[in-house]
């Protein structure tokens, strides 16, 4: 559209035209001007009228153009004046388009126009247009403007000459350059007589005969209702109005002629040519001929009455009529009818026919169609078949409220359409059965019909004297289906099937009554995966809550019919669905946009698209498409505050972080033509800063795995257009963010910048070829950039390890050197990269061409570069890929051993714990080995769990949050478990004598074991999950996070410190026992326990010790692969350790599944009925520093075996 600054400009030509042309726009100003040839374009002005006042002022003006310079102009005194000036605008290769666009800019303006202090604008009238055709010009007035008649004589008029006076259009373009004058100054031409017109204004019938024979019926239609629909008057000339326009007659093949309504054959016609009506009102609407003489319908009142029949006397009364309208659509498709009835129900009443006819209302009331076995004749909604045709045609539907039914089974011979539900009247017989219906108010009456696929439309006609033409809405079809819990058969996809037929009407009628904008609904297929139903319903408003409400309503009316059952259920913003059907939900109220998400298997909606963008976002994105310099810092400031408002939300959104990284941009094309001075790029900085926040990482990770869209390169682009556009000013400003510094140069020493101890720069004095340079510092890009290169669009191995530094200087430079400070001291092999916008059809990644690395020490990494652009260094774990592939391999299996391992020992404590928990000692041990093998199984399956969860490119953050917590927690137990076995060995070695119950002791060990790493754990994630440092999030590896707030601290301090202390009680334990022996040190039947706690702890302390001492080691030194794979042996093996040396070298285990063993055998000899003293378990002999000879009892009791220990 031309913009209205065309019109503004085109203002400012005509007044310089007029002041230089005539000088007389200003009444006495004196003006020097120099001024070189121009192109003869003629600027003539006329005085309109003058008041007179005084000002005095001298006004110096500088050169205008190279060919226009007023060196100085002297007002001595001003006469307020107004002045007609005229343009001439050549439009030779202008589009039509756009000349009909600026006469539409040109009458919408709004008036004054101020141009000056002493000058206005007041009115702009465009008056001619000059056309080139195959003979020369045309030159055509524009409404309101005429050429003087010596001009229509002189150069030839190409229309009539209107009141003697002028005309609207010559064959030339007049040579005395004279443009079209406004018609009321005109004078009329003194020579041709004009002949006497009458003052009265007068009225002309004109009929005009069209030829439809190969038109439609349906275009004819289109036609009739078009014109119905015009309001008049319609404005032909300043002289000649049309009033009416109306159908009167319409002939057919068959040499009928019948009259349109409110109009009519007069007697003597319907006598002479025979009427194929009755004659009524001293007319008839049909004769049999077409009449030789011409004439035809005439408007029945203006008829003549028959000579023979008396006159009816007709008395004017304003009344209402009801006519019925039969349509017949057999070969019309069923969309085309949805439209129709659309069309119907959103015009715009009443509609004006004539001056004493209009139609208030139209309502589409019977269906009538085809099946296999005759016509079904269905009603619209609030109509319905009175009880006796419900009766007397055989009703396909219920008899509702005992009066009426919604479908019969015939086309009903005496004409009736279906009627208004509360005009029909209850059956005799029956008694009224309550439904709850919805009542409008209309009106309706029946005529008869024909057995065929009919629609009718009954018209209500009332006498009134306004229109309004109607408007048709846009049609949406939507494509829908739902799922069917039955076996398929193809023969339900017959449209006479019972099934078909009813789900067909089913959804008609659901839909219908559910969406505001129901066109039609329509059954296309069943389809085999159960029973697929597709369906479409067209529709005029797409609402996504009303959509879902049909979807219930569906289910509600045949889904125990059909077996349409939900699978998800009850979502708060989803509501229902099935099993891999795509919903789409609206967004908040604050927010535009829409959400689609899929119900899964599981019963719940996995979010596919998300793009709710927040209002307040989006209108300033609309703000931002038309911003100008002069409205930056009012809009900057708005929009910093809004971000900062909407935080949360907003880096929760990656739909709104595109929607904010597209207004940056437009701030930045903004700032091409204004400089940016220290203010607005602070908040420009502040609003950048939030989207690379922490925070927003999970929205930039969605917005990066989409391939086809750069939001991450354009972003970064911002910040190299906006540097190149500040204000000479040098500043430094300092975000939480992004730190950027605009300073000085010193030609004559090298250079350097060190940005916040994290990245250094040096620039030598030979490369110092400028005098300013800006730096902006990113603290968190890697949250934006991915770290794909050149040589990977996918990469999974390298991370960002140093913050991203932009470098832009008024010069080139061709030798620099950054040092970066490395991030995350776990990874190695860095590569010095810059963002190469090009990269990937221009999706941008990290490129080296040009850069080196120079020195990788200290945690230091630096390169050199022999460009400027935006830097940063890539880094990958220092373990090889095939390294690491083998230590994954010894971790799985070890893990899988470790926890069939853990399985055995919990199934062998249930097997003997009645035969080994004779004491509380022995109970106390059984307990903590139990929980301890348990902890290490829990831990060990959130460990495979969390590893699969980091297998996928795009981390789940909750699932591995959660995963973590759990190997957190787990882990955390098995060593506080592993020092209350410490403590019980303690308490019974030193306190031998002291007795606590088995409660008390039960209690102490579960609040220790279980307590005291969920209230560890829980303050761990509570601390740091909030500001995003849980979990660690360069390697993808689900486990507490090391380089940000060092969580893993959380788990290695406790555990390590439960080594320490277990080794001194092991000390302490061990010496009592080497200075009193151990029966001096435990009770005689406690023995035993004591010595395998002992013993568990002296081994399994500094095996567990070791493994996670190892696991330390890998962070402090993870170049070394000997650790990594010591530790994932170590740490693969402890479910086996627990099990060897914690349950099987208890020789109170061993005897009880040797009894257990024994027992067995006993039963089965004695159900063979047979003896023998020396089969079974006859020796059974361990070697350890004593030999127990375990001999079976002599007879095989169900008592167990005797047994006898003697030491050797």
């Amino acid at each position: 559209m031309a913009s209205p600054k065309t019109v503004w400009y085109l203002s400012i030509l005509l007044v310089f035209c007029c002041s230089l042309e005539k000088q007389d726009c200003l009444e006495t100003p004196n003006v020097t001007s120099e001024e070189s040839p121009t192109d003869g374009s003629q600027v003539p002005s006329r005085e309109k009228r003058e008041v007179t006042a005084n000002l005095s002022e001298k006004i110096l003006i500088s050169p205008i153009s190279s060919v226009l310079t007023i060196t100085e102009i002297n007002i001595t005194t001003a006469i307020l004046s107004e002045k007609i000036g005229e343009v001439e605008l050549d439009i030779t290769n202008i589009p039509a388009e756009l000349i009909d666009v600026l006469k539409a800019s040109v009458k919408y303006l709004t008036y004054p126009i101020l141009i000056s202090s002493v000058l206005n604008i007041t009115e702009i009238n465009i008056t001619t247009a000059c056309y080139q055709n195959s003979i020369g010009f045309q030159c055509r007035c524009e409404d309101q403007y005429g050429w003087s008649c010596d001009q229509c004589s002189s150069y030839g008029s190409c229309d009539d000459i209107i009141d003697g006076k002028i005309c609207g259009c010559v064959n030339a373009v007049p040579s005395n350059g004279q443009f079209c004058q406004p018609i009321t100054n005109l004078t009329a031409c003194p020579s041709p007589t004009t002949p006497a017109v009458p003052s009265n204004i007068s009225g002309r019938i004109i009929e005009i005969e069209l030829d439809m024979t190969n038109i439609s019926v349906t275009l004819v239609d289109v036609l009739k209702a078009s014109v119905n629909g015009l309001t008049y008057p319609i404005l032909i000339s300043n002289v000649l109005n049309v009033t009416d326009v109306n159908f009167t007659t319409a002939c057919y093949p068959n040499s009928t002629c019948r009259c349109e309504d409110q109009y009519g054959w007069s007697c003597d016609q319907c006598l002479s040519y025979g009427s194929c009506d009755s004659i009524a009102d001293d007319s008839c609407g049909c004769i049999k001929a077409i009449p030789p003489d011409g004439p035809f319908c005439q408007p029945i009142p203006d008829l003549t009455a028959c000579p023979t029949p008396s006159p009816i006397p007709v008395t004017a009364i304003l009344s209402e009529k009801i006519g019925e309208v039969e349509l017949d659509i057999t070969n019309i498709p069923a969309e085309l009818i949805d439209v129709l009835k659309a069309s119907v129900k959103y015009l715009t009443y009443p509609i004006l026919i004539s001056s004493v006819l209009n139609i208030t209302e139209i309502n589409i009331t019977t269906a009538c169609y085809q099946n296999s076995i005759g016509f079904q004749c269905r009603c619209e909604d609030q109509y319905g078949w009175s009880c006796d045709q419900c009766s007397s045609y055989g009703s396909c539907d219920d008899i509702i409220d005992g009066k009426i039914c919604g479908c019969v089974n015939a086309v009903p011979s005496n004409g009736p359409f279906c009627q208004p539900i509360p005009d029909l009247t209850a059956c005799p017989t029956q008694s009224p059965i309550p439904v709850s219906t919805t009542k409008q108010t209309t009106a309706s009456s029946t005529t008869p019909t024909t057995p065929s696929s009919t629609t009718s439309i009954p018209t209500t006609k009332q006498s009134t004297a306004s229109s309004t033409t109607p408007t048709t809405p846009s049609v949406n079809t939507l494509n829908l289906q739902f799922t069917m819990d039955i076996t398929f058969n193809s023969t339900f996809n017959d449209e006479n099937n019972a099934m078909f037929k009813d789900v067909d009407q089913t959804i008609r009628d659901v839909y219908k009554r559910n969406m505001r904008g129901f066109i039609s609904a329509k059954l296309n297929r069943f389809k085999s995966g159960s029973v697929i139903s597709d369906f479409t319903v067209m529709t005029t408003i797409v609402d996504n809550e009303e959509i879902a409400k049909a979807k219930d309503d569906i289910v509600s009316t045949i889904g125990g019919k059909y077996k349409i059952r939900f699978t998800c259920l009850n979502n708060t913003i989803f509501g229902n669905g099935q099993v891999n059907e795509i919903v789409v939900a609206n967004c908040k109220s604050d927010e535009v946009g829409y959400k689609t998400a899929i119900c899964q298997e599981n019963g719940t909606f996995s979010v596919r698209e998300n793009n709710c963008v927040l209002k307040e976002i989006e209108n300033l994105f609309l703000l931002s498409q038309t911003l100008v310099g002069t409205d930056l810092p009012g809009f900057l400031e708005r929009l910093r505050n809004s971000t900062f408002n909407l935080l949360d939300r907003i880096v929760a959104s990656p739909a709104t972080i595109s929607i904010i990284v597209d207004i940056l941009k437009n701030v930045a094309n903004v700032s091409r033509s204004t400089p940016i001075n220290k203010p607005l790029m602070t908040n420009f900085l502040e609003t950048a800063g939030v989207l690379t926040s922490n925070g927003a990482k999970a929205s930039w990770d969605v917005l990066n795995t989409n391939l086809t869209k750069n939001e991450n390169s354009v972003f970064l682009g911002t910040f190299e257009t906006i540097s190149n556009f500040l204000t000479n000013d040098f500043f430094d400003i300092e975000t939480p963010s992004i730190i950027l510094n605009k300073t000085s140069v010193n030609n004559s020493v090298n250079n350097s910048f060190n940005l916040n101890s994290s990245v250094l720069i040096d620039i030598p004095a030979s490369e110092a070829s400028f005098n300013s340079i800006t730096i902006i510092t990113f603290d968190s890009l890697n949250n934006v950039l991915p770290a794909r290169n050149s040589s990977s669009l996918n990469d999974s191995v390298n991370s960002i390890n140093g913050k991203v530094v932009l470098v832009k200087v008024n010069g080139t430079i061709k030798n620099v050197t950054f040092s970066f400070a490395v991030l995350n001291e776990t990874l190695g092999n860095p590569q010095c990269v810059f963002w190469n916008f090009s990269l990937f059809g221009g999706l941008g990644g990290w490129d080296d061409n040009g850069c080196e690395l120079q020195s990788d020490e200290d945690r230091t990494v630096t390169c050199h570069c022999n460009h400027l652009t935006s830097y940063s260094i890539l880094m990958s774990p220092f373990i090889p890929d095939a390294f690491r592939a083998a230590l994954d391999f010894i971790t799985y299996i070890g893990v899988g051993i470790s926890m069939g391992c853990l399985v055995v020992c919990l199934i062998i404590e249930i097997l003997v714990w009645n035969a080994v928990t004779g004491n509380n000692t022995s109970y106390m041990r059984h307990v903590s080995i139990v929980n301890i093998a348990l902890s290490l199984l829990i831990a060990d399956i959130w460990f495979i769990i969390g590893a699969a969860i980091s297998e996928y490119d795009q981390k789940n953050v909750p699932a591995c949050s959660a995963a973590t917590f759990f190997i957190h927690f787990f882990y955390l137990a098995l060593f506080f478990w592993m020092l209350v076995s410490g403590l019980l060995l303690l308490y019974r070695t030193v306190m031998v004598f002291s007795h606590m119950s088995k409660p008390a002791m039960l209690a102490f060990s579960f609040f220790l074991g279980y307590g005291a790493p969920i209230i560890i754990a829980v303050i761990t994630i509570a601390v740091t999950a909030p500001v995003k440092e849980y979990i660690r999030d360069n390697d993808g590896v689900c486990w507490l996070n090391w380089t940000e707030s060092m969580a893993l601290l959380a788990f290695v301090i406790p555990a390590l410190t439960i080594v320490v202390i277990n080794l001194l009680i092991l000390i302490v334990v061990l010496y009592k026992m080497l200075t009193r022996g151990v029966g001096d040190v435990t009770q005689p039947d406690e023995r035993n326990a004591v010595v395998v706690i002992a013993r568990c702890l002296a081994i399994l302390t500094p095996f567990f010790g070791t493994t996670w001492g190892l696991g330390v080691g890998t962070m402090t030194n993870p170049e070394n692969l000997g650790i990594h794979i010591v530790f994932a042996i170590f740490n693969s093996l402890q479910g086996l350790f627990i099990l060897v040396f914690g349950t099987l070298l208890d020789k109170k285990i061993r005897e009880a599944l040797t009894g257990m063993s024994q027992v067995s055998s006993n039963r089965t000899r004695t159900t063979n009925a047979t003896t023998s003293s020396t089969s079974g378990l006859g020796f059974f002999r361990i070697r350890r520093r004593n030999i127990f000879n375990i001999s079976a009892a002599p007879t095989y009791s169900t008592t167990g075996a005797s047994e006898t220990f003697i030491n050797t």
